[in-house]
């Protein structure tokens, strides 16, 4: 019998086709991420990390390969992997191979733009991500925020602006003072970077289709894009998401040759740069998963001291669909606290393992643990680290619109925040890795496929 033939979308992939260069035979390029990269970057650059920059190198290295077929390429790596790292040696790669001084990196959100400027524009934040002194040949090198691109650039000096893609495409379609214009980004090699790009494809998406108004406008946004690129031959695009429907049949068209880079979530988890990710689905009140919740967060703490891990503080996420629900059920939740004793952890454990159907089941572990502690000690423990002091509620759409510096330091040891409620997407760009429970509350709440997947990305963050 005649073998299947493998599936045709994966076998077209860009990436699949420069594996080449790394297998030994007529192809092999024994390239090596450059030292000046990882001399300028604050952290060791993963294995994958080093990967991603080797075949963004195999795409640009002859000048007129690139020219012609890898001016716009996507970076697929999961949630958590450290995609912005990859950015910063890309920028740091493409100004000392090429010269390229000018950078436009661009989202769907203020939220990410906010992470964006301390990753890459704040020396004195705990998330920058190069160098506090950056060099290149022996000469220091300035990353300079702006708003307009110098006409003549000063020497040695990367320019980054960082914009919602709402916000560039207003400025390139309706003159203002001090905005960018398309006359101005014609006289400049520039590079585009686009992160949580599958937010920019809703022309692609939509073709055929009849449109909605907000559809409409996401399609100009594309369009915006392409025109920037199309400003001049060796402007360039690079994308990266964790989120691409490549079995899409226009989406899969579009990225099929563009795909430099892909790192799954799967992949992550099997290297084991990622927490294993468990769905629990429990047909329970919602004062028993909160108390569930708050043990399982407890007895992780517990078991990092154990191991003479200090400082480490879980968080846990509580979800709803509405504002009044999130309320109604916070103040269920500091009420439960308040009234927690030794007799009620113990009970509550009791009635637990008469339900447990599996013998792997973490809760084994968790009920030793507390069996085998003072439980008048972690009562006193749980109910000072869960205090009101320490919830936080946020109520907008968009989980980091609010309270965004409590949301993005939750691992700095000053940070006391141990629960968040929030009536929001789970987000992307929010990097957090201490957050390790995600617990639906209130039987109204909805769920899909989708919202599963983005929070099991959310939690496995790791990198």
């Amino acid at each position: 019998m005649a073998k299947k033939p493998k599936s045709a979308g994966r076998e077209k992939l860009l990436f699949n086709k420069l594996k080449q260069f790394d297998e030994p035979g007529l192809f092999h390029d024994n390239y090596q991420t450059p030292d000046y990269i990882q001399a300028n970057l604050k952290d060791i650059l993963r294995p994958y990390q080093h990967s991603a920059l080797r075949y963004l190198h195999y795409t640009q290295r002859k000048r007129d390969d690139a020219l012609l077929h890898y001016r716009h390429l996507l970076f697929h790596m999961a949630t958590g992997a450290g995609k912005t790292m990859v950015m910063a040696g890309t920028i740091l790669y493409l100004f000392k191979e090429f010269g390229y001084q000018n950078f436009i990196f661009f989202v769907h959100t203020d939220a990410i733009i906010q992470k964006t400027r301390e990753n890459l524009l704040n020396p004195q934040s705990p998330k920058y991500l190069f160098s506090h002194e950056l060099e290149i040949d022996g000469e220091k090198i300035t990353i300079a925020p702006v708003d307009i691109f110098p006409s003549v650039p000063e020497r040695n000096t990367i320019y980054l602006k960082l914009s919602t893609i709402h916000k560039m495409h207003d400025e390139l379609n309706s003159y203002r003072e001090n905005s960018i214009t398309y006359e101005d980004l014609k006289e400049i090699p520039l590079v585009l970077l686009g992160d949580e790009a599958h937010h920019f494809n809703a022309g692609t998406k939509a073709r055929g289709k009849s449109k909605t108004s907000p559809e409409n406008e996401e399609q100009t946004w594309e369009r915006t894009i392409e025109n920037i690129l199309d400003l001049r031959p060796d402007n360039r695009l690079f994308e990266f998401t964790a989120t691409i429907d490549l079995a899409n049949k226009d989406i899969g068209q579009k990225y099929r040759d563009k795909v430099v880079y892909q790192y799954d979530l799967k992949q992550f988890m099997s290297d084991g740069y990622s927490k294993k990710v468990m769905l629990l689905e429990a047909n329970q009140n919602d004062s028993d998963k909160m108390l569930d919740a708050v043990l399982l967060s407890q007895y992780r703490k517990l078991t990092a001291a154990d191991h003479g891990i200090t400082g480490f503080k879980p968080v846990i996420l509580f979800k709803s669909n509405k504002i009044a629900i999130s309320k109604a059920k916070q103040e269920e939740f500091s009420q439960l606290i308040a009234a927690m004793t030794p007799e009620s952890i113990r009970r509550h454990l009791a009635n637990k393992k008469l339900q447990l159907s599996s013998d792997t089941s973490i809760w084994h572990k968790v009920i030793q643990r507390y069996a085998d502690s003072d439980l008048v000690t972690v009562t006193g423990q749980i109910q000072e680290d869960f205090n009101d002091f320490n919830l936080l509620n946020v109520n907008k759409s968009d989980l980091l619109e609010e309270n965004p510096v409590l949301l993005n330091t939750l691992e700095e040891v000053d940070n006391p925040v141990r629960a968040v409620f929030a009536v929001a997407k789970v987000n992307e760009g929010w990097d957090v890795l201490n957050l390790y429970d995600i617990v639906r509350i209130s039987e109204q709440a909805s769920s899909s496929k989708t919202s599963t997947d983005s929070e099991a990305q959310l939690i496995g963050r790791g990198a």
